[in-house]
Formats: structure tokens, C-alpha cells, sequence
């Protein structure tokens, strides 16, 4: 395979038959790619990375300070936001919040995240974005890790109450998994079709999941790469005979995965690979048929276990970093499927593309990539699990034809909820008092427009542990109730020193800074506050406990206390 330069995506030379497709600019369609751990600093675009590229390297060229070179064409295609942030430091939240508009620590889950085995999060009638697309009109599809939780049930047809993690699942036969899976985010979320896997690329079922008519099933052979080749004809209902539970995963693939059920057939390094060639199939048929279209493509990648295709060894010259490149290359593989946007007779020209992570970067990652040079979270203290920026600052790209200006860069503070109201305002959806509560509409942004006088007050950023953190509208001032960064047993500060050590949530004395003088929270302004300073904190925390609903954990609300 050839080697991948700046310009590969933007010759965007490909097999695909052009056809009309939906082309109303008042109707846009729209793919929100979600990667799973990916830092700030992972994208170049964000920051230049010091990695030294191995001679003979496939995809980066010689010298390159990037492991993300389609994401930068992509970035400079569009408008890229320094200041995106996502709702939590780990998985489930955030993509719960992505969803929905709302904050998780409004749900029963206030620390962690779900399983492979774990109920779902989503209430029957709850509002979510997939259903907004539903209810104009769209088709909507969802391909990739779900993890906001789903129902798998027993050879009686009851929902199966078991450890998220559990491993015995075969060999107690406490689930049937012939039966259909429920709670899926066709049944709870608003899509019409789902292909992708229930949680985490370490957790178990390692098997593929996909719509079939009116339900879901766990497939076994659900897609294969033969020579080279994605091949989906195969897959057919999974009957328990035909699965494994297997022990030993962590050595079988030489990286970190839970033992438990998977298919025999299950391949995780080529995950990406089958993600990027569905996602391409969904985009065909919208493009011969004619109709708008939203699809979700959340990433298990690059969180663990770091399954990089033998033709990306070496990529990038250590793991992780070769997982990046990975991961980037199949981005572009779906990028490309949209065509050129240049060309007013592509889907690329209508299609707006959402790019962001659920979280910061791993430990191992983080710590691997120091190793070669590469700093995962740029500037930022703090990583995965963490409430300093490090732990929710993350990639954030929107390509709008006719919308952003291409190359542009915002430091305007949003985080991944506001993608539902910013999109609604387009289409003239009015939301409801109980729809996305928490975000705020930034399509004036994107115009290149100031916003509203009349805005919500700050966002919240959550750590893995529930620690909750404010930052006012302006993104200067940021109040953290706690005395860590309440996630991590230790952290990295600004300067990649391991000295940030876990603390007290809700402690004293809190944290207060100001982001616009010191983005990398070094200096904890309450050590030595000025009067106007300790009035700063705390209007700041009686705003923090006006949004939350000042309780320990945070209660349902909304972040426009007004409404």
C-alpha cells in the first residue's frame, strides 16, 4: 500500500457511481465520527508532535509532525474548536450526553461506566438526537461501539441481571443468545439501523451486532476480511454452540481485553477496517435513494487493547502511535466515501461532519507516547478520568459546506451536547424544555457570527469518580469542587510531570483557575485570593450548585436554570 499524503483526501479519487443523493442545503445530512480516548494532542491539526517517523513508514511521510493526516485535511476543510470538550472523563457519559443533550450525572450512573452486559441508560421516551433526525424525515443508522448499555436476555426471554465484566456467561448459560437484544439503540435511541458491538473493544460479547428486520441479534461470521476484503454475506444469528468463552485474551492478542464470549470469527484488529467499509455501504444506499441521512460512527478506537493491522506496524514507531495512524486512515476511508465537497453534485457537499473523542487519553498511551515524543494531551494537565482539561479537551472538527469556513479555528467554549440544538436551529426544530437541556445551540459560531446576549451561564466538566467541575461561558474562569483531579490516582500536570495526585471531591480548599491566563491549571488562585477572586469562586460554586441541583452527586435539571 502506498503511502498516504496530505493531499490523498483531497484528490478523493474513488469507485463510487455518482448520483444525486440529497442536496438540500436545508436539510443537511450529517455524520458524527466519535473516537474513543483520543487526546487533544493526538491531532496534529491541534498541535505539531516530535515523534521521529520510522524510515519505510506506510503511511506518514518522512519528517511528518502529525499521526493524523486525513483528520488535518479534514480540519482544514472546516472549522476546528480548540475549546471542545466532552461531558465526562470516560466512556458511557459522554456518549450518553452526546445523545441525548443532557448530562449522565442526571441519570442513575454518577461514576463509571456501563459493561457489555449492563442495562441501558436510556429511558423509553427519551429525548435523543437520532430520534430529532427520525421526526424530519431522515434515515438514520448507528455503526460502531455503543456502551451506553442494552438488554440481552435468558432462554425464558427475562432480562439477564449479571456482573458487566462476567466471563461465565457460556458456561452458567445465563443468556440465550439467539434471542433478539433489546434496548438497543434501534429500540431506545432513534436509529433504524444498528451494526457495531454493545461496549468496549475490551469487554465482552466480543461478537458483532446488526439489525435484522424488526430486532437485533448477536451474529456470529458477522463480517469477515478476506484478502484484503470486508465481507458481510456471511453473518447469520449467533446460537450459543457457536461461540467461545475464551480465557487468556489479554495474551491471545497481546493487548488488554476481558475474557468472556466472543465469535471464533471475531478479528479485533480489524474492527476499524469493517467499521469504515459499513459505513461506506450505509452511505451508498442514501446516496441511490435520495434521502437525508444521520449517522453515528462511535470508534472503539484508540482506547485499549491498541489492535494495530500488521500493515500499520511501524507507522508511526511505537504502539499507540501506530494505532493512531490506524485509526486515522479508516477515518479517511469514510471521508472519502462522501466524495469531493468541492463538487455540488457529491453527498460531501451536503453532508456535515462532526468530529470529536468521548474523553482524553489513556495512561498507557499517554505514557508510551511521552516515550516518543509525542504528547497525547498537548499543553493540558490532566488525562482520561480527569476533570482538569486534559481529561475532556478533546479533538472537536465540524466540516459545513457553505457554513464554516474552511480552515477556520474557534477557542469557543462548547462541549459535544451542543451539536444537538446547533444542528436543530438549522432545521427549524423548536426543542422542548426537556430536550437537550444542558446544551446550547453554536451555529452562529460557525457562521462566523457572535453569539446571543441571552446564553447559558457554563458548562460542566465530570470526572470518572463524579467529581464535578464549572467553567463560566467565557472559558476564563474554572472552579473544580475538589481538591484533585478526581479520577486518576495520579496525574500528569501541564508539564508532563507526574505530581497531580488524587484528592478529596467536594474538598476544601477547591481549585480555581483562570484558563486564559494559565490553560494548564497550574496555579490554584484560592491559595492566595484576592477579594474579587474568593467573589469569582463563589458565585461560580453557587452557579456549579444552581445547575447540578445542589446535591452531592447532581440531580435531573437543566443547565439554563431560567427556563
Amino acid at each position: 500500500m502506498m503511502r498516504h499524503a496530505l493531499h490523498a483526501l483531497l484528490a478523493l479519487l474513488f469507485a463510487v457511481p455518482l448520483s444525486a443523493g440529497n442536496l438540500d442545503p436545508a436539510r443537511p445530512n450529517v455524520i458524527v465520527i466519535y473516537y474513543d480516548d483520543m487526546g487533544w494532542g493526538d491531532m496534529g491539526a491541534n498541535v505539531a508532535s516530535e515523534f521521529a517517523v520510522p524510515e519505510g513508514s506506510k503511511y506518514l511521510e518522512a519528517g511528518a509532525k502529525s499521526l493524523t493526516p486525513y483528520l488535518d485535511a479534514l480540519a482544514a476543510q472546516g472549522m476546528r474548536f480548540t475549546n471542545g470538550h466532552s461531558a465526562d472523563g470516560v466512556c458511557t457519559p459522554s456518549r450518553y450526553a452526546l445523545m441525548t443533550g443532557r448530562y449522565c450525572w442526571r441519570t442513575w450512573l454518577k461514576r463509571g461506566v456501563t459493561g457489555g452486559y449492563s442495562p441501558s441508560l436510556m429511558q423509553p421516551d427519551e429525548f435523543t438526537v437520532g430520534k430529532m433526525f427520525q421526526k424530519q424525515g431522515y434515515r438514520t443508522a448507528m455503526v460502531g461501539k455503543w456502551h451506553i448499555g442494552m438488554e440481552f436476555q435468558d432462554r425464558e426471554g427475562n432480562a439477564v441481571k449479571i456482573p458487566k465484566y462476567s466471563a461465565e456467561v457460556l458456561a452458567k448459560d445465563q443468556i440465550d443468545f439467539s434471542r433478539p437484544v433489546l434496548d438497543t439503540p434501534m429500540h431506545t435511541s432513534g436509529f433504524d439501523y444498528f451494526f457495531g458491538t454493545s461496549a468496549s473493544l475490551d469487554m465482552p460479547p466480543y461478537a458483532w451486532l446488526e439489525t435484522r428486520g424488526d430486532d437485533v441479534h448477536l451474529l456470529v461470521d458477522g463480517a469477515l476480511v478476506i484478502e484484503g476484503e470486508v465481507d458481510f454475506t456471511q453473518g447469520r444469528v449467533a446460537m450459543n454452540a457457536d461461540l467461545d468463552e475464551r480465557k487468556g485474551l489479554r495474551e491471545e492478542i497481546q493487548a488488554f481485553a476481558r475474557d468472556g464470549v466472543i465469535d471464533p470469527t471475531f478479528v479485533f484488529a480489524d474492527y476499524l477496517q469493517i467499521q469504515a467499509a459499513k459505513v461506506a455501504e450505509v452511505i451508498a444506499e442514501r446516496e441511490a435513494d435520495g434521502q437525508p441521512f444521520f449517522i453515528y460512527v462511535p470508534m472503539p478506537a484508540p482506547h485499549t487493547p491498541h489492535t494495530v493491522q500488521p500493515e500499520f506496524v511501524g507507522s508511526a514507531g511505537w504502539t499507540y502511535g501506530d494505532y493512531v495512524v490506524q485509526t486515522d486512515y479508516y477515518t479517511g476511508k469514510i471521508i472519502e466515501a462522501l466524495g469531493d465537497p468541492a463538487d455540488p453534485k457529491r453527498l460531501a457537499a451536503n453532508t456535515v461532519v462532526f468530529v470529536t473523542s468521548d474523553n482524553g487519553p489513556e495512561n498507557i498511551a499517554y505514557h508510551s507516547s511521552l516515550e516518543n515524543n509525542h504528547d497525547a494531551n498537548g499543553p493540558y494537565a490532566g488525562r482520561k478520568r480527569d476533570s482538569y482539561e486534559g481529561g475532556t479537551r478533546v479533538p472537536f472538527v465540524v466540516r459545513w459546506p457553505g457554513v464554516a469556513e474552511p480552515g477556520s479555528v474557534t477557542d469557543h467554549l462548547c462541549w459535544q451536547g451542543d451539536i444537538i440544538p446547533t444542528l436543530a436551529e438549522h432545521l427549524g426544530v423548536e426543542l422542548g424544555e426537556r430536550e437537550a437541556p444542558d446544551a446550547e445551540s453554536f451555529l452562529p459560531v460557525l457562521r462566523g457570527q457572535a453569539m446571543p446576549e441571552g446564553r447559558r451561564q457554563a458548562i460542566i466538566q465530570h470526572s470518572s469518580r463524579g467529581q464535578f467541575a464549572i467553567v463560566e461561558h467565557t472559558g476564563r474562569w474554572k472552579l473544580i469542587d475538589g481538591t484533585g483531579g478526581g479520577g486518576n490516582k495520579t496525574t500528569g500536570d501541564a508539564d508532563n510531570q507526574e505530581t497531580l495526585v488524587a484528592g478529596t471531591l467536594r474538598g476544601e480548599p477547591k481549585q480555581l483557575f483562570d484558563l486564559k491566563a494559565d490553560p494548564g491549571e497550574r496555579e490554584n488562585l484560592l491559595k492566595n485570593p484576592s477579594p474579587s477572586v474568593q467573589k469569582t469562586a463563589k458565585d461560580l460554586y453557587n452557579l456549579l450548585n444552581q445547575i447540578r441541583g445542589d446535591a452531592e452527586w447532581g440531580t435531573d435539571g437543566s443547565s439554563w436554570p431560567d427556563r
